[in-house]
């Protein structure tokens, strides 16, 4: 198993994250980009160089990045415009993955607006079919998760996305604690998924810190282990007033849980 953490978990500039996921012991660190993607470093062609400096001296992968990008310009959006644009930021974010060395970009499964309609999960599927070639090229992973709105709340409502797609690169992002606030159960949902799971985010609903909330990490740790994964597990979990304190604590309890 390997273990990474989640930009947004330690409040900063993608150098000191980095920095810090390198200081704390983490293997990977996944970098969520925005809405404001066309000024982010991974957009640069020397912010790339720069991050490929920084990652080599911490001695830390990129693990993954987060298109957060879809939360602005969803492909579930009935405006064309919109979902045009979120193949072009999706197949650039793929070119840079494999530049730098991810092989899994997380796609969380967002409404469109006003209200995403019956109609959504049939956009995304449209949509991450003309994407999905660029993804095999490059052979990165699409990873769709399991997030508070939208039309993939479910593992069977990821299952069916990513079976209609049907390509070995768009695959499924399981956050476990996403599941257990939706009102699903990560035991049962994790089996189901099986093979499906090409990345893992790991939070505790109800808790500050990994062990302190709602979940029964001990069954969602069995649950894991008995699907064969081996990959990253993503700390994607509060920040507290002591950033670096809570995420190495959160780190141990994942060395010691899964």
């Amino acid at each position: 198993m390997r273990y990474g953490l989640m930009s947004g978990c330690i409040p900063g500039t993608y150098p000191e994250v980095i920095e810090a996921c390198g200081k704390i012991g983490f293997d990977g660190v996944e970098l969520d980009i925005g809405a404001d993607y066309a000024e982010n470093m991974l957009w640069q062609a020397n912010g790339r160089k720069e991050i490929a400096k920084l990652l080599k001296q911490a001695e830390v992968e990129l693990a993954s990045v987060c298109l957060g990008t879809f939360w602005t310009y969803s492909f579930a959006d009935p405006d064309v415009a919109v979902r045009e644009r979120g193949r072009g930021f999706t197949t650039d974010a793929i070119n840079w993955c494999a530049e730098l060395g991810a092989k899994v970009i997380l796609v969380p499964i967002t409404p469109g607006k006003p209200d995403e309609g019956e109609e959504a999960p049939q956009r995304w599927i449209e949509q991450l079919k003309q994407v999905a070639p660029a993804a095999e090229k490059a052979k990165v992973t699409l990873a769709i998760e399991n997030v508070g709105r939208g039309c993939g709340k479910t593992a069977d409502a990821l299952i069916k996305i990513a079976d209609a797609v049907a390509s070995p690169y768009v695959q499924v992002y399981y956050d476990f604690g996403n599941g257990l606030s939706l009102g699903n159960d990560p035991v049962a949902e994790i089996p189901k998924l099986g093979k499906r799971i090409a990345q893992v985010h790991a939070k505790d609903p109800g808790g500050q810190y990994l062990g302190e909330g709602r979940l029964d990490m001990a069954a969602v740790s069995g649950a894991l282990k008995k699907t064969g994964y081996d990959r990253y597990l993503v700390l994607e979990t509060p920040s507290t007033d002591d950033p670096p304190g809570a995420a190495a604590r959160n780190l141990r309890f994942l060395k010691e849980k899964f």
